[in-house]
């Protein structure tokens, strides 16, 4: 994961955390204190609505019960029923006027029923909810009046609304009033049903309530409450639970409300991901910028290029970061210049050394000779001119070998700096190939692959393949004489560029000689100045490539070398002026 990346997913979460942190916090505040209120409401209410079915239940007792305890309009019945008086005109009249006793008690149901035994127990004589009712049997319903006695019970009362009858569920309670062997049971209460249930308390929302069936179970549009209280519980005739009025917190506004909070949060949430994204892209950006010119800079100076400066746009620590590095570039070059003097001033010493060794063996024979010849001469030897002869060839044959010392020394030493261009290796090898077809050696081409092209000097890299390939050959021809020597230059790809391996089946090159081998005025032959692989090793290293040998498979030897797409680095221009000898006289032009 790149630079620029990781800060810009610190500043998205730097400015995304505290945004949800804070409408996480927001929404369980607001849910927590909704409930903790919801809560303390609902128990407020619950408690009311209790006492006031409580309330309701004794007053409506006390009325009930007054109607067996001198209400005169029983009290009359009673009467007219003992003296057999009770007919349909006295029927009528009481059918009359229950409804408005029914209202005056504050009840919504109340019949008076024939309580004397044999067929007419339980026969209607009057019902204030349900004039038509009257002359029907309510047996079923007196009994239950005289087996609860006081207590109040849940049961179905027949009723007549927009012109149908049906059964509803009530509350009620009754009495017994009797005078001699005359008995009338008054039963009165309510209907159970949400005019009921509203009646217990206002409505103050969140909180709500309901009536349910002996198993509580909610209205569907009450069904997702989470709180919830049972207010009271009706009992049927036996004691079982029949109805529930129960105490529900409808959250319909708290989830609107805790919506809008999630909205409102989403919306912070994209603004500040929006905001964390522009930031962290400007901050990246301030930061990744100059360290990518830093990074570019690093690979320019890696490349050789000490006059590599970054400008310093930026203040802070990344600003002294780039100015550290701009000093260090100028030590870095002050370094370098200081050790390519060093290096060249050793490396001239070793040449020089090398040279007076060279010229030194050649000087020896050329003064025996002089000494000899300068000998005959004062003995005035018959065979002088003989002598003369001989040694005069020798001393030409010497000064010849040191001329060519100095020949090669000078290619060494003069060598241009490299002219790069895009060339194809394969072709330059073809070439070296066809130099040297037809003699005594074999020598093969082979390619492994699709060569990318490289940045190479043609001249140079034809002179190193030449030298490399006539080397095998000679040394080919030095194990085989004319006939069985090859040399197989080998072309293949590379992950730096291209590889060359140039493989003879010669003689081969000891351990000790390979670690001298590219040194200059090394030689194992007898006739060589020992600048050849010198020159082939310079120009491979200003290539900026790499070369080494090894054995070969049966014997002989391996030259590989690795020359890379980029080819010779900037510092390979400065090669020829650095190469020249340190005490030469510079002021010629």
């Amino acid at each position: 994961m790149s630079l620029r990346v990781r800060i810009t997913l610190v500043a998205v979460i730097v400015a995304v955390a505290p945004a949800s942190a804070l409408g996480y916090l927001l929404f369980q505040n607001t849910l927590d204190d909704a409930r903790a209120e919801h809560e303390e409401r609902l128990l407020g209410i619950a408690a009311s609505a209790e006492r006031r079915v409580a309330e309701r239940r004794a007053r409506e007792g006390r009325a009930v019960a007054r109607l067996c305890d001198g209400e005169f309009l029983v009290d009359r019945l009673l009467a007219d029923l003992e003296g057999e008086q009770f007919g349909p005109i006295e029927q009528a009249e009481l059918v009359e006027r229950l409804p408005t006793l029914m209202r005056s008690m504050g009840l919504a149901g109340l019949m008076l029923l024939d309580g004397r035994t044999g067929s007419r127990y339980g026969r209607v004589l009057a019902a204030g909810h349900f004039p038509g009712h009257a002359g029907a049997t309510e047996g079923q319903l007196a009994r239950a009046v005289e087996s609860a006695g006081e207590r109040w019970f849940v049961r179905e009362l027949r009723v007549r609304a927009d012109g149908q009858t049906h059964e509803v569920r009530a509350l009620l309670t009754g009495c017994v009033a009797t005078r001699g062997d005359v008995r009338v049971i008054a039963v009165g209460g309510q209907v159970l049903d949400a005019g009921f249930v509203g009646s217990l308390a206002a409505d103050v929302p969140p909180v709500r309530l309901a009536l349910t069936g002996p198993d509580g179970a909610l209205p569907d549009e009450l069904a997702g409450a989470r709180t919830r209280r049972d207010v009271y519980v009706f009992e049927d005739l036996e004691g079982a639970p029949a109805a529930r009025v129960v105490a529900v917190v409808d959250e319909t506004r708290l989830e609107e409300r805790l919506e809008h909070i999630r909205r409102q949060t989403l919306y912070t949430l994209a603004a500040a991901l929006a905001g964390g994204l522009f930031l962290g892209l400007l901050l990246s950006m301030s930061i990744t910028r100059p360290l990518g010119a830093l990074e570019s800079a690093a690979s320019r100076v890696a490349s050789g290029d000490m006059q590599t400066m970054i400008t310093v746009s930026s203040g802070g620590e990344v600003g002294k970061a780039l100015s550290a590095f701009n000093r260090m570039t100028g030590q870095l070059k002050q370094a370098q210049s200081r050790l390519r003097r060093a290096e060249r001033i050793a490396a001239w010493r070793d040449i020089a050394r090398q040279i007076a060794h060279e010229i030194k063996n050649p000087l020896m024979p050329i003064q025996t000779s002089i000494e000899t010849m300068r000998k005959a001469h004062a003995r005035r030897l018959e065979d002088f001119d003989e002598i003369f002869d001989e040694s005069t060839v020798a001393i030409l044959e010497e000064v010849e070998r040191l001329k060519r010392i100095v020949t090669e020394f000078s290619r060494f030493a003069r060598m241009p700096p490299p002219d790069p261009a895009m060339l194809d290796v394969a072709d330059v090898a073809q070439h070296t190939v066809g130099l040297h077809g037809g003699g005594a050696v074999g020598v093969r081409l082979e390619l492994e692959g699709a060569l990318e092209p490289v940045r190479a000097d043609r001249e140079q890299l034809t002179q190193v393949l030449v030298n490399l390939v006539q080397n095998g050959c000679d040394a080919a021809k030095a194990r085989h004489g004319e006939r069985g020597g090859r040399v197989d230059v080998v072309l293949s790809p590379h992950e730096d560029g291209v590889r060359v391996e140039v493989i003879d089946n010669g003689v081969g090159i000891s351990e000790e000689d390979k670690a001298r081998i590219f040194e200059p005025y090394f030689t194992t032959k007898s006739g060589g100045t020992g600048l050849g692989l010198a020159i082939v090793h310079r120009i491979v290293s200003d290539h900026g490539g790499r070369i080494d040998v090894h054995d070969a498979e049966g014997g002989g030897a391996v030259f590989e070398l690795v020359l890379t797409r980029g080819g010779p680095p900037i510092e390979a221009a400065t090669t020829a002026t650095d190469t020249a000898l340190p005490f030469a006289d510079r002021s010629r032009s």
